[in-house]
C-alpha cells in the first residue's frame, strides 16, 4: 500500500476514534514503526493530527463535533433520557440544557404540573403538547448551530431564577470535570448550575472519551450523573470519592460483563 492510502486509511480511523497508536498503526497496514511514525510526520505537517507520544490524536476542534440537528437519537441516549424523567415531580422547577440526549426527555416528561426554564429552541417546541406545563424560553442570540439561544442577555437573564433542577447536557467530561469546545456554551452552562439546587448531568459514554478547551465546572460540582456505559475506572473512582451519584442504564447484557468483571 502507497503512502498516500495509508493517511487516507488513517485519517478516517481517526474520524471516528479519539486517536491512534503507533502499534495499531503497525498492525493494520503491516509495516514497521519507523514508516509508521513517518506517516504521522507528514500527516502533522498537513495541519490534520496532533503526534502523542506513542501515536496521534485529533486537534480538539476536530474531535466529532456535529450539528445539534445531525446528532443521532441512539437506544443508549433513549434510556438516559428515560431514566433522568424519573427524578422530575408535580410542582418542581426545572431548567433544561440544550443537548440531543437531554431534548430527549420530552418524550417521557408526561403532562406534569411543573415550570421549564430553557435555552432550547426544541426543547420549547417538544413540551408545546402538554397542557400542565409551563414553558420559558430564556431571550438572547439564536445559535443556527445547536438551536438555542446564547450570549449576555441569557445569562442575565438567568439572575431571576431560582431552580429545583437543572437537566444538563456535556460535550466532554473526564474526572476533573466537564470542558465544552465553545466559549459562549462553557459560561452559560456555568451559570445554570449556579440557578440550581441539583445538577443532573446526561452523557451518553462517548462524552467521557473528549476533553475540550473551556473548563464548565469540576466534576464536584455535579449531584447526579446518568449515562449510558460505565466509564474507565479512574473517572469512576473520581465520582465514588465524591459522593456523586451515578446511574447506568446499560442494557442488560453489558451490565452483566461489567458486573462479572469486577
Amino acid at each position: 500500500m502507497y503512502q498516500e492510502q495509508r493517511l487516507t486509511s488513517i485519517k478516517t480511523y481517526l474520524s471516528s476514534h479519539k486517536s491512534i497508536t503507533l502499534e495499531e498503526i503497525c498492525e493494520m497496514f503491516s509495516v514497521s514503526k519507523d514508516t509508521a511514525r513517518r506517516d504521522l510526520v507528514k500527516l502533522e505537517e498537513r495541519g490534520g493530527i496532533i503526534r502523542i507520544k506513542g501515536g496521534a490524536t485529533l486537534p480538539s476542534a476536530n474531535r466529532n463535533l456535529i450539528d445539534y440537528k445531525e446528532r443521532k437519537a441512539t437506544a443508549g441516549k433513549e434510556r438516559i433520557a428515560k431514566s433522568a424523567s424519573l427524578f422530575i415531580h408535580d410542582d418542581h422547577d426545572l431548567l433544561i440544557d440544550t443537548s440531543s440526549t437531554v431534548a430527549l426527555m420530552a418524550k417521557f416528561i408526561g403532562n406534569k404540573h411543573v415550570n421549564v426554564i430553557t435555552n432550547s429552541i426544541d426543547m420549547v417546541d417538544l413540551l408545546g403538547e402538554y397542557t400542565d406545563i409551563q414553558t420559558f424560553l430564556l431571550p438572547g442570540k439564536f445559535n443556527r448551530k445547536n438551536r438555542n439561544v446564547t450570549g449576555p442577555r441569557t445569562i442575565e437573564t438567568l439572575n431571576d431564577y431560582k431552580v429545583d433542577q437543572l437537566f444538563l447536557g456535556a460535550c466532554g467530561i473526564s474526572g476533573e470535570g466537564v470542558t465544552s469546545p465553545d466559549e459562549e456554551e462553557a459560561f452559560l452552562k456555568k451559570k445554570m448550575m449556579s440557578c440550581a439546587r441539583q445538577v443532573i448531568l446526561l452523557a451518553d459514554r462517548s462524552k467521557f472519551e473528549k476533553e475540550f478547551l473551556h473548563r464548565v465546572c469540576d466534576i464536584t460540582d455535579i449531584d447526579v450523573i446518568i449515562t449510558d456505559k460505565y466509564p474507565d475506572e479512574a473517572v469512576k473512582e473520581k465520582i465514588k470519592e465524591n459522593n456523586i451519584r451515578l446511574i447506568v442504564t446499560e442494557d442488560e447484557e453489558s451490565e452483566r460483563e461489567h458486573n462479572e468483571k469486577n
